[in-house]
């Protein structure tokens, strides 16, 4: 492999890489955002009194 070559794959790498950290970043973000309250509004009352508390939680 040539020098130009390795610098175009470590290049392409680098800017793979701080794209992944972008959407994982984001994502994280977002579900901080909405964090489990959302989730939890999905649970119906019956369901809710027949589970533990720890089941809704991580439903």
């Amino acid at each position: 492999m040539s020098k130009e070559t390795k610098f175009e794959v470590r290049q392409i790498g680098q800017t793979l890489s701080v794209a992944i950290a972008a959407v994982l970043f984001g994502s994280t973000m977002i579900l901080s955002a909405v964090g489990p309250a959302r989730a939890s509004e999905a649970v119906t009352l019956a369901a809710c009194q027949t589970t533990p508390a720890t089941v809704r939680y991580l439903a």
